[in-house]
């Protein structure tokens, strides 16, 4: 009799399962409610988080020498007030002398929820803070001077920062959606408006 007390428990299993099922509305592959991948529409304004992706060859920074699809570099020199004598001088803080900023961005891929989307401008604002470049290379450091026109020994009164966004990264993007067809989805400036690329945030499609 032990088959028989097998079958009626594989028959109760069964019709629990169908019950749960009729209940809650599930299909296999159905997303959980609420959790519906945004629809993304041409012309419309869009903040995305996803994944970078590397298209061809990446840019390499020119302090920090990462592999990246944005880079913005800064460096600030100092120096010592000229009115103040040489012994004086030794303790008086240092002052702002002049800045220079360099930035270049690349076409990259971000993957999201909404699908695959080509990140494509020149006009690009970043909501990052700069970080000193550690560990440091002198000789990048005085090639970056040069290129400036700058004399590279003013590397001892002058700081190093960067922000480079690199493939793998997980950022958002803001910017105007171009749908050229379903497979070809562009993110691009708005006008004069540039694309803004910042923290991780939730996307948002208006």
């Amino acid at each position: 009799m032990i088959w028989v007390v097998v079958a009626v428990l594989l028959v109760g299993l069964v019709i629990g399962i169908a019950s749960t099922v009729r209940l809650t509305g599930w299909r296999p592959g159905r997303k959980p409610e609420g959790e519906e991948e945004p629809t993304l529409r041409d012309r419309r304004i869009a903040t995305l988080t996803g994944t970078v992706r590397l298209i061809g060859e990446p840019l390499i920074s020119p302090l920090s020498a990462n592999r990246c699809v944005v880079f913005e570099t800064f460096v600030s020199i100092y120096e010592w007030p000229k009115e103040a004598d040489s012994e004086a001088a030794k303790d008086a803080p240092k002052v702002l002398a002049g800045q220079i900023a360099k930035r270049e961005i690349i076409p990259f891929e971000l993957v999201t929820a909404a699908g695959v989307v080509l990140v494509e401008s020149t006009n690009v604002d970043l909501e990052l803070s700069p970080t000193p470049v550690y560990p440091r290379f002198p000789e990048r450091e005085a090639r970056f001077l040069r290129e400036h026109d700058k004399d590279e020994r003013l590397i001892e009164n002058a700081t190093f920062e960067e922000i480079t966004i690199d493939p793998d990264s997980l950022v958002s993007v803001h910017g105007l959606v171009i749908v050229e067809s379903p497979t070809k989805i562009r993110l691009v400036a708005d006008g004069d408006n540039p694309i803004v690329i910042g923290v991780p945030r939730a996307s948002v499609i208006t």
